[in-house]
């Protein structure tokens, strides 16, 4: 439940067309990319450049026979809307804050397949996000929240636009997303189409979705079907390939095949109907090598995407056995099963369980790498062929990602004791804090140390032995820098499968059905004013919940983060001081407190006095010596003092424990403290002393009025008859 909790707070931080709040996150932002989005024209001149350079490399691609759409004029489909669009709402794709129709599809698929084909996995409704806790399953409103953004990129032809980005630039790579760039949308193309076709399609089909959401179900698979009726016409103008056009990688690994076999899927497991049925078959054989990534890589992209849909179908309830092709049945349940058993392999080829490709391991590269994310194929070949030593590689991938590697460093962000600090993310590189917001995955195996515009290929070369040596080069799994290093950018696909392969096992726990949903943390000890350099001390409660075993995480201005019970801080610069914490419990639920305090010049006042003006050697009188301070009492506060008399310190005069202190501490919550001193009877008669201590200046206080304090000591020894 603790990863669970954490994968879903992290898709929760990359919502995008709302906010994120306390007391869901720390990581709070008003609402980003609200504004309408617009459908750009050959003025956009910067815009069209843009297009042009992702498309750039279309020629790879051997039956790409469209013209390259290398501006807005080379487009195969116009737009038919123009002006602005509503395309708010989705996730952010990535570290950046771009919203990519195809990965969009593909993150829906996931979390929709999970809800209505891994057991119990849709009854969990506890993760702490705003919906948590209404009865419906988060999972499956995540996947609306994404499915309702898909809906929006619908062309009035049909078509769906291949992405929302900034208008003029790439990145917003130096603005919080609420600050965010205006933004466009990029044409339309026959896989950006038949992929959110898909999606939509297989919302509109889950028994789960349509109980919670009928009018959205209904609405969905409207769409769905005059997307398809956009891409039949497409291919029947300009040919199955001649209608694609490449733009940026998504979706083009084999152009636009495996998503229009996905769609044809998705709409037969909708409606039933045989002519989808009839497309998926002539275009997909999932024994077909030429349908897997390099012909080794199972279940890649939309090709995984329709075998799981359609090897679940009926267990999901979304069509009868007895409608499904025996044939393609079978062949896409042994796709599934051999997907996780190339995982099982893998993860027992390696010593620390991960499930690395030893076809990755032989050309030495892993960029974009994440162990949780292999655990998903597992899960869903476990669903036909339950193994404990599926469930055991399933840990160990699980286990590498969360910190049991060799370099110890749990690389999901917000858990763990050694935690990565710098990753590609637009909201960590601007906002205000050290680490970035939890739930983030960040790739397992860096294959290199990346170029960076400041240090360019300096940190490369810093290591010994050389990463691309040929012989005993640096070992693979100990590389790691915390860094900004693009090969391990997660993307909310990663994310999603990471979430749902966890949550399969998560529903076996007693916790399936503990209630949550976070209350607000109170951060307590400061206050509203404190000196520069004073010391103050923070600490957190929520209601209702003992935090005595949390891991409580601490961030503020100008500081370190730290993990203890309490932040004990001295603001080292004038102006408004942040306090944040974060306090995990081990079960995986979070609480999130902020806190603002103001850091001033107005030092507390320290003055003395003194109770008595005289005491005598023979006599009972003590000298007390009362310390008093002005302004905040929240911190402690330690004075220093001299003794300047004529009296001598422990000779004359001394505590009642023996000793002579040169400073008093005032308790927190305390505004003066006292010092007790006992004249000390010697037998000597050395006449009248004083004893008398004055303050020391100090730059954590001013030195008030009265500054010291005596008190007159009378010497009793006198002999008989003695006179001065």
């Amino acid at each position: 439940m603790a990863l669970v909790r954490a994968y879903a707070l992290g898709l929760y931080h990359q919502r995008c067309g709302t906010s994120n709040d306390l007391p869901f996150t720390r990581f709070v932002h008003g609402p980003c990319h609200t504004a309408p989005a617009e459908v750009p024209d050959r003025s956009l001149t910067n815009a069209a450049r843009l297009v042009g350079e992702a498309s750039a490399d279309y020629a790879l691609g051997l039956n790409h026979t469209a013209p390259r759409l290398k501006d807005f004029d080379s487009r195969l489909y116009p737009f038919v809307n123009h002006g602005r669009i509503d395309v708010a709402g989705g996730h952010h794709d990535a570290g950046d804050y771009s919203k990519y129709t195809v990965n969009s599809a593909s993150f829906v698929h996931i979390l929709m397949f999970a809800v209505d084909a891994f057991p119990d996995v849709a009854e969990l409704d506890n993760l702490g996000l705003p919906e948590s806790g209404d009865g419906i399953s988060d999972l499956l409103q995540e996947a609306k929240w994404e499915a309702d953004f898909l809906a929006k990129m619908q062309d009035a032809d049909g078509g769906f636009y291949y992405l929302v980005y900034p208008r003029d630039r790439a990145y917003e790579s130096d603005v919080l997303p609420d600050r965010g760039d205006s933004q466009i949308v990029w044409p339309k193309t026959t896989a950006a189409t038949a992929a959110a076709v898909a999606a939509l399609a297989q919302c509109a089909s889950s028994p789960l979705f349509q109980r919670h959401f009928p009018e959205a179900a209904r609405t969905y698979l409207e769409k769905a079907g005059k997307g398809w009726a956009f891409l039949s016409a497409a291919m029947a103008w300009h040919g199955k390939d001649g209608s694609y056009q490449k733009l940026i990688s998504y979706g083009n690994e084999f152009q636009h095949d495996d998503e229009v076999a996905w769609a044809a899927c998705e709409l037969f497991l909708a409606t039933g109907q045989e002519d989808y049925h009839r497309v998926l078959r002539s275009w997909f054989d999932p024994d077909d090598a030429a349908t897997r990534r390099w012909t080794w890589w199972r279940l890649f992209d939309a090709y995984g995407h329709a075998i799981r849909s359609y090897a679940l179908a009926s267990r999901a309830g979304r069509q009868p056995a007895s409608r499904l092709d025996p044939g393609l049945l079978d062949k896409c349940e042994r796709q599934l099963v051999a997907a996780g058993e190339d995982m099982l392999a893998r993860s027992r080829q390696n010593a620390y369980g991960t499930s690395l490709p030893l076809e990755t391991k032989g050309v030495r590269s892993a960029g974009w790498y994440f162990s949780s994310e292999q655990a998903f194929d597992i899960a869903a070949a476990s669903l036909l062929r339950p193994n404990m030593d599926y469930v055991r590689a399933f840990l160990y991938n699980f286990n590498y990602e969360a910190g049991c590697n060799p370099v110890n460093v749990c690389y999901v962000t917000g858990l763990g004791l050694k935690r990565p600090r710098e990753m590609v993310h637009q909201f960590a590189l601007n906002d205000r804090r050290v680490l970035p917001p939890s739930g983030f995955p960040i790739g397992n195996i860096q294959d290199h140390l990346p170029y960076l515009d400041f240090y360019r290929s300096e940190l490369g070369l810093l290591t010994f032995p050389s990463d691309g040596a040929v012989v005993a080069p640096y070992p693979s799994y100990d590389r790691w820098t915390d860094t900004f290093n693009v090969m391990t950018e997660f993307t909310i696909v990663h994310q999603a499968r990471s979430l749902v392969g966890m949550a399969l096992l998560a529903v076996q726990t007693s916790l399936k059905n503990q209630p949550w949903k976070p209350p607000q943390a109170r951060i307590t000890g400061l206050p509203r004013e404190v000196g520069v350099n004073m010391p103050v001390t923070a600490r957190v409660e929520a209601p209702g919940l003992n935090l005595e075993h949390a891991l409580i995480v601490w961030e503020a201005r100008d500081q370190e983060p730290s993990i203890g019970s309490s932040l004990t801080m001295a603001p080292t610069s004038l102006g408004a001081h942040w306090v944040e914490v974060e306090a995990q419990l081990p079960d995986g639920r979070r609480v999130f407190g902020s806190a603002e305090f103001m850091a001033t010049n107005a030092l507390p006042t320290i003055n003395i006095v003194a109770d008595v003006a005289q005491a005598a050697e023979a006599g009972s009188t003590a000298c007390r010596f009362t310390f008093t301070r002005t302004g905040s009492g929240q911190a402690p506060l330690t004075v220093r003092f001299n003794h300047v008399g004529t009296a001598t310190k422990w000779d004359d005069y001394r505590t009642l424990q023996g000793n002579v202190p040169d400073s008093v501490t005032i308790h927190s919550g305390a505004m003066s403290e006292t010092i007790t001193f006992y004249v000390v009877d010697d037998g000597l008669y050395e006449g009248p002393e004083v004893a008398r201590l004055a303050l020391l200046s100090d730059e954590t206080f001013n030195v008030g009025t009265p500054s010291e304090a005596a008190v007159n000591i009378e010497d009793n020894d006198r002999p008989a008859g003695f006179r001065l």
